[in-house]
Order: C-alpha cells, then sequence, then structure tokens
C-alpha cells in the first residue's frame, strides 16, 4: 500500500498524549494507529513487533539465582553455628561478621537477579501464571 495523500489534524496535547499512549500499547506509530482507526485500514497487515528476548540469559540468571540460594543457605548454616560457639565461650566475632557481610551481600545479588528476570519478562509481555517459574504467558 502505497501512502501518497497527506492529512494534518489539530488536537489538544491532552488528545496527542492520548494517541500517543494508545499508540505505544499496540507498539506502532501513531499515524499507523490512526490508520488503524479507519474504516479503510485492515488490522490484520498492521505489523505486530515481537521483542527480542535472550532466553539462554534469562535461564542462566535463574540457574545462578538458585546456586546463591543455597550458598546463602550454607552461610546462614555457618552463622548458626558460629552463634553458638559464642554461646559457649568461643572468640568466632570476627567471622560471624564476615559471615553476615557475606550473607548480606549474595541476598542483593539475589535481589538484582531476580529484579533483571522481572525485566525480561516484562519487556517480552509475559506474565506469571503458575507455581513453576517457567509457567509463562503472553
Amino acid at each position: 500500500m502505497t501512502l501518497s495523500v497527506k492529512l494534518t489534524v489539530r488536537m489538544t496535547e491532552d488528545a496527542k498524549a492520548s494517541l500517543d499512549k494508545k499508540a505505544s500499547k499496540l507498539k506502532v506509530k501513531p499515524s499507523e494507529f490512526v490508520r488503524f482507526a479507519t474504516d479503510n485500514y485492515d488490522p490484520q497487515t498492521l505489523p505486530v513487533q515481537q521483542p527480542k528476548v535472550d532466553w539462554d540469559t534469562y535461564h542462566l540468571l535463574g540457574e545462578l539465582k538458585f546456586e546463591l540460594n543455597k550458598i546463602g543457605t550454607n552461610i546462614n548454616q555457618l552463622a548458626h553455628d558460629a552463634n553458638l560457639s559464642l554461646l559457649m565461650g568461643s572468640p568466632m566475632q570476627p567471622q560471624l561478621d564476615e559471615l553476615t557481610d557475606l550473607s548480606n551481600r549474595i541476598n542483593q545479588a539475589i535481589g538484582l537477579i531476580f529484579g533483571v528476570r522481572s525485566q525480561i519478562i516484562e519487556i517480552a509481555g509475559l506474565t506469571y501464571k503458575a507455581e513453576k517459574e517457567d509457567d509463562w504467558e503472553n
């Protein structure tokens, strides 16, 4: 389809913002949205752009999060044992402080990984729907 006729339309800033928002939701230009809204424009020809998602990276981040959780669990067990040793009179406070700091850093990393994975899901236009982590829907 050759677009040879130009049409100028005047509207308020609010109407333009609304048009831009609606077009953005469909991932099209405002002019394409306007053509879509007219009777002579076939919505079936509207190109739908699916964002590219690197699912390998997404799954690797999930594996990394899983491993960090396991390490964090082990550190918590060591910190628990160190606390018991302190109660029994063993001078382990420096080691306990190191374990606590390491545990906090791992929890921060897990939070960052969760955030990145959430952004990947949002970019892909998916929503979480079930118990298992890999159950996503459009």
